[in-house]
C-alpha cells in the first residue's frame, strides 16, 4: 500500500536508505576483512597441507585475480540485470563458498572453493557503493559513502585480529565457517530490503566478447607482476603472461569501441573528474600496499616485536580510516571533493616520507605516530575520492563506477604489492623468505627505505592528479540551487524525493 501523507513517504524513503546503507555494509565488511584474514593463515595452511608457502599462497592469489578480473563485469551485470538481483546471488555465492572452504581437504579443493569466493566477493564489493549512491540523495552521498568507506577500515582492522584469535582457538576451518552465518544474512536482508532495479529500456546484449578480454588481460597482467619475482621477470612464462595481457587488452578496447552497450563504457574517462579520482584511487593504493607489506618486516625483524604486537600497530592506519571516513564524507557534501582528497593525498604522502626516518633505534611509538600520519589520509582522501567518482558518474552506470573504484584499488594494490618486494628483496640481496640476510637489521631498513621512496612518488603523483581534477562544488550547494531555480521550498521538500544530479566537477 503506498504510503497516503507525504510526512509518511518521507519517512518511508529515509528508514529504507539506512537499511540499504547497512546492507552494503555488511558486504563491504566482509569483503575487505577477507584477505587479511585469510593471509594470517597461510603459514598453518602450509602446515596442514603439508606444502611450501609459495604453493599456498594460491589461496590468496587466485581469490585477487578471480575478484579483480571479474570486478567491471559484474559492476556491468548490476546495471543491467538490476543490482538487487546481482547483489543477492553475489552474497549467496560468497556464503556458499566459505563453507566449500571450511570443508575442503586438501590444497586444491581449498583453492577452487576460492574461486567460488571470489566470484561472489567481486559481486558484492562491485555493486555496494553502486546500490548505496542510488538510495542516497546527492547531498548526501558523500556522508553515505563515507559511512561505507568506514567499514572498509573496521574490515582491515578486524581481520588479522579475529583471524588470530580463531586460528589459536578453533583452527584455520574456523576463519570460513564462522562467516557463513553474516553471510547468510546479509543474503537475507538484500533479497528483503533492496527495491528492484535494472535496466530501463530495450534490454541490451551482454558484450561477452569484451567481457573475456577484460578478464584475460587483468588475470595475465596481475599473475605477471604477482609472479615475476618467483619465476624470473625474463622467464618465458612471466614473458608470456605480459604478451598475453598486452594482446588482450588491444582486443578490449578493439570489441570496446564497437559495441552499443560495453562491458567499461570508455566514454566516462572523457570526463575529468572521473578520470582523475579514477587514476588517485589505483596511485594511492599503489602506495599503501608498500606500506603494509614492508612494515610488518621492519616491526618484526628490525625491532623484535611479535607478530601479535606487530599486527596491532598496522590496526593504527584502518582505525583512523574508520573514524575519519565518515567526517570526511560529510564534509565533501559541503566542501566538494577537490580539496579533501588532495589534502589527503598530500597528508599520505608525508606520512609515508616520515616513516622514511625510522632505523634500527627507533621505538615502537615512533612507528605508531607515522603510521598514525597515513591514516589521516587516507580517512581524508578516499570517501570524498569515491563520492566525486559516483557523482560523475550517469546513474544508469553506476555499478560500472562502483566497480571501477574497487578495480582500481585491486590493481593499485597488486602492481604495488611486486614492485615494493621485487625493491625490497634487490637491496637484501636475497629471497625475503629464504635469504640469511633478512638478519641484517640495517639491510632492511635501507630496503624499507627505498620501497617506501617509490610509494612516496606515486601518492605525491596521485596528489598531483586530484588537484588537476579542477574545481568542484559540493552537491549540497549545487541542490539548494536547483531548489531556488525551480522555486522549491526546500523546507517542505524532502531530500530523498529530489531528482538526482549528475557531479561533473568540472572546472
Amino acid at each position: 500500500m503506498e504510503p497516503a501523507t507525504l510526512k509518511e513517504r518521507i519517512k518511508l524513503d529515509s528508514n529504507y536508505k539506512w537499511l540499504v546503507l547497512a546492507t552494503a555494509a555488511i558486504g563491504t565488511f566482509m569483503g575487505t576483512m577477507d584477505a587479511s584474514i585469510v593471509n594470517i593463515s597461510l603459514p598453518v595452511l602450509s602446515e596442514v597441507f603439508d606444502t611450501t608457502p609459495d604453493s599456498v599462497l594460491w589461496v590468496t592469489l587466485v581469490y585477487l585475480l578471480v575478484g579483480t578480473g571479474l570486478m567491471l563485469t559484474v559492476g556491468r551485470l548490476g546495471d543491467t540485470l538490476g543490482r538487487k538481483r546481482v547483489y543477492s546471488m553475489g552474497f549467496l555465492l560468497f556464503s556458499l563458498g566459505l563453507a566449500l572452504c571450511s570443508i575442503a581437504q586438501n590444497l586444491p579443493q581449498l583453492v577452487l572453493y576460492r574461486v567460488v569466493q571470489a566470484i561472489g566477493a567481486s559481486i558484492v564489493i562491485a555493486t555496494g557503493a553502486a546500490i548505496v549512491t542510488a538510495a542516497f540523495p546527492e547531498q548526501e552521498r558523500g556522508k553515505s559513502l563515507g559511512l561505507l568507506g568506514a567499514t572498509v577500515g573496521a574490515g582491515l582492522a578486524t581481520g588479522p585480529l579475529l583471524g588470530g584469535f580463531l586460528l589459536d582457538t578453533l583452527g584455520w576451518r574456523s576463519i570460513f565457517f564462522v562467516r557463513v552465518p553474516v553471510g547468510l544474512i546479509g543474503s537475507a536482508m538484500a533479497l528483503k530490503i533492496l527495491r528492484p532495479d535494472g535496466f530501463h529500456g530495450p534490454k541490451p546484449r551482454f558484450d561477452i566478447w569484451g567481457a573475456l578480454a577484460l578478464f584475460g588481460t587483468l588475470s595475465s597482467f596481475l599473475t605477471a607482476i604477482n609472479r615475476g619475482q618467483i619465476w624470473g621477470w625474463s622467464s618465458a612464462p612471466i614473458v608470456g603472461l605480459l604478451l598475453a595481457a598486452a594482446v588482450f587488452f588491444a582486443l578490449f578496447f578493439y570489441t570496446e569501441a564497437r559495441i552499443t552497450y560495453p562491458v567499461v563504457d570508455l566514454s566516462l574517462f572523457r570526463t575529468r573528474i572521473f578520470a582523475a579520482a579514477t587514476s588517485a584511487t589505483l596511485l594511492n593504493f599503489f602506495a599503501w600496499i608498500t606500506l603494509v607489506f614492508l612494515t610488518p618486516f621492519y616491526l618484526m625483524l628490525v625491532l623484535n616485536y611479535s607478530s601479535f604486537i606487530s599486527g596491532l600497530f598496522m590496526t593504527t592506519v584502518p582505525i583512523l580510516m574508520f573514524v575519519l571516513a565518515p567526517l570526511s564524507g560529510w564534509l565533501s557534501d559541503r566542501l566538494g571533493s577537490r580539496i579533501l582528497s588532495t589534502t589527503g593525498l598530500g597528508i599520505i604522502s608525508l606520512g609515508l616520507l616520515r616513516l622514511q626516518g625510522l632505523d634500527t633505534s627507533s621505538t615502537g611509538m615512533d612507528v605508531i605516530l607515522h603510521l598514525g600520519v597515513v591514516g589521516i589520509g587516507m580517512g581524508l582522501f578516499e570517501a570524498p575520492n569515491n563520492s566525486s567518482i559516483m557523482g560523475a558518474t550517469p546513474k544508469e552506470r553506476l555499478g560500472t563506477a562502483s566497480a571501477m573504484v574497487a578495480t582500481a584499488r585491486q590493481v593499485g594494490m597488486a602492481t604495488g604489492l611486486a614492485i615494493a618486494g621485487a625493491v625490497f628483496t634487490a637491496r637484501l640481496g636475497d629471497s625475503p623468505l629464504l635469504g640469511e640476510s633478512l638478519g641484517q637489521p640495517a639491510a632492511i631498513v635501507r630496503g624499507f627505505h627505498d620501497a617506501l621512496q617509490i610509494g612516496f612518488f606515486f601518492a605525491f603523483a596521485a596528489g598531483i592528479i586530484s588537484f588537476a581534477r579542477g574545481r568542484s562544488t559540493s552537491p549540497l550547494s549545487r541542490s539548494k540551487r536547483a531548489i531556488l531555480s525551480k522555486n522549491i521550498d526546500p523546507e517542505h521538500t524532502p531530500p530523498a524525493l529530489k531528482p538526482r544530479q549528475v557531479d561533473n566537477h568540472r572546472s
